[in-house]
């Protein structure tokens, strides 16, 4: 584009200002995520901001292909909603109150000159900070402050719009690289906040629009960085180790008690609202009591619920193909790619009015959390509704829902599979039985591989429904497990240093060796599982396991457990090497 000269902004040039910003952030947002380095991120940065301007920018274009009754205004509040509901993570629902700024200011502008420019900056700000509960600095919201301030500075000294442009990208550059000062954890890594960055990235598309000439943006993590294995966190906690977020239909003054509520109940609290649609978003370890805190207010609606620490388990192996979760509806339909890694995962509010399950047609179903091949394959031929359950890329609440209803059945029993699948499956069950009137029973016992299938051994599917469920805790309760699985970074442990890559062994969930070798950490893990002592030993071949490991493990536990019955399963589990039960 040829130089402007510092000529106002049409209003007309919105839609391709959007796709300007939203390419910007496209072209960049695998960069950007990769500066999200911490043990326990706030999803992937750049994905979020790409996510949010898209659902913002096909607002609008569907907007105005539609002509909605009410002209220019219902057109600003429909780009504000698209963005608002299509706003994901923490970063996201920030970038969606820098979108409805815009909107807002320049609706019913003919031209965006420099005054405009500054006063639609000063409202991003004043939103953003007013979203978050408790605002850091060195974030996102310094960039948007000093590029405001920078802003309004260069009105004030005359400038047009290309010079208040220039003004604010160069102040919002220095402020990024100022974060790393400003936070400890970014001067541990070495790196910038990826919301900031992602911040530049996008005034700098502005700027790119205006002039044709986009200001150079520094976006990959410094040489000499191992990205995935820093080692520092996040504004977010272990201590808080769930991502709730979802829509909420309530008036936008519910928003500063919402706000209030949810900090009682973790951190990193964000609430926007668009005229009757807020969007919520907390970390916390009461998935629940979070939901619910919004149902006080109003009706709520694509519930995402993420375990931020197992993303990183799986951040390494699979990147999210993002481009086929940018062509789905986030209010009707979920982003998980199941055969991938679903970062997000939604539960889906099924409108009644327009959208009626099919009646039960049995008693009873169970619905199993797995995955690996021959895993599945097992339970599925037991009879069991299979949800994958991959470690890191967990099932949503929404899958977990659908396989409920799926079903058709009465009454479902819920095999969670893992620990921090637990409140998932419940948070799922109040759901099953508010909205489809469905009676469902969690086994909170069946929150391992080994569990699941012990549990599905004893299944009888004709048997009545309170005896099913009664035969399924009281097995899953029988079983001991515990896993060999790779560590994923360097760490202090209470077994001794731990180094990436190397074999961990844990039993019942604790911790009880470090090993370079994966045969020892095995021996050591069926020690603590006492498998000498067990009826039935099961071992589950993980999919990392070589071919001469699995022949000397299975060689290893019978050996362990001589007066036990053994049994060997190809399960194709990951990440975990091996997987042993016993009952």
């Amino acid at each position: 584009m040829p130089e402007r000269g510092g000529a106002p902004l049409s209003a007309r040039e919105l839609p391709a200002l959007f796709d300007h910003v939203h390419d910007a952030l496209q072209a960049r947002r695998d960069a950007i995520d990769d500066l999200n380095v911490f043990p326990v991120p706030d999803g992937d940065t750049g994905t979020n901001m790409t996510l949010t301007v898209r659902a913002g920018r096909d607002a609008l274009i569907a907007g105005r292909a539609d002509r909605p009754a009410g002209g220019r205004d219902a057109l600003a509040r429909e780009v504000i909603r698209g963005a608002v509901r299509g706003a994901r993570g923490n970063s996201g629902v920030i970038i969606s109150q820098v979108v409805r700024a815009v909107v807002e200011v320049t609706t019913g502008e003919q031209a965006v000159d420099a005054e405009v420019y500054a006063q639609a900056l000063e409202h991003a700000r004043d939103l953003a900070y007013e979203a978050v509960a408790e605002p850091v600095e060195g974030t996102i919201l310094t960039a948007i402050a000093t590029a405001a301030a920078a802003a309004r500075a260069a009105v004030d000294d005359g400038a047009d719009l290309t010079g208040a442009s220039v003004s604010a990208c160069a102040a919002t550059a220095v402020a990024v690289e100022r974060t790393r000062e400003q936070l400890e954890v970014l001067q541990q890594a070495g790196v910038v906040d990826a919301g900031a960055r992602g911040f530049e990235v996008l005034l700098a598309a502005v700027h790119g629009h205006l002039t044709g000439e986009d200001p150079p943006v520094a976006v990959d993590p410094p040489r000499g960085v191992t990205v995935r294995t820093a080692g520092h966190v996040c504004h977010g906690s272990l201590a808080h180790p769930y991502e709730v977020q979802y829509l909420l239909d309530a008036t936008d003054a519910s928003a500063a008690p919402l706000r209030v509520a949810l900090e009682q109940l973790g951190e990193s609290v964000v609430v926007v609202a668009a005229g009757g649609l807020l969007n919520v978003h907390v970390h916390t370890d009461r998935i629940g009591p979070a939901i619910e805190a919004g149902l006080a207010h109003g009706r709520p609606s694509a519930i995402e619920v993420v375990h931020l620490g197992e993303q990183v388990a799986e951040r390494d192996a699979i990147r999210v193909t993002t481009e086929a979760a940018l062509a789905v509806d986030t209010t009707t339909r979920s982003v998980s790619d199941r055969a991938g890694s679903p970062r997000t995962i939604e539960m889906l509010h099924t409108d009644r009015a327009t959208h009626t399950p099919a009646p039960p047609q049995r008693e009873v179903a169970v619905v199993a959390v797995l995955h690996g091949h021959g895993a599945v394959a097992l339970a599925r031929s037991l009879g069991a509704e299979v949800v994958d359950g991959t470690a890191g890329s967990l099932p949503s609440v929404a899958d977990l829902v659908e396989a409920a209803v799926a079903s058709r059945a009465q009454q479902v029993v819920i095999l969670p599979g893992h620990r921090n699948a637990v409140a998932a499956a419940r948070s799922a069950a109040e759901v099953v039985e508010r909205e489809y009137e469905r009676h469902v029973e969690v086994v909170d016992a069946a929150a391992s591989p080994p569990a699941v299938l012990a549990a599905l051994a004893l299944w009888e599917p004709d048997a009545p429904a309170a005896r099913v469920t009664a035969q399924l805790m009281d097995a899953a309760a029988a079983v001991r497990a515990g896993e060999v699985v790779d560590a994923i970074r360097d760490a202090a442990s209470p077994a001794g240093p731990v180094r990436a890559g190397q074999p961990l062994g844990l039993a019942d969930g604790q911790l009880v060796v470090v090993d370079d070798d994966p045969l020892r950490a095995l021996h050591a893990v069926c020690t603590a599982l006492e498998v000498s002592t067990g009826e039935v030993v099961t071992l589950l071949h993980g999919a990392n396991a070589s071919a001469a490991d699995r022949e000397a493990a299975a060689a290893l536990v019978t050996a362990l457990a001589p007066d036990a019955e053994v049994e060997v399963v190809d399960a194709g589990l990951a990440p975990a090497r091996f997987w042993v039960g016993v009952e």
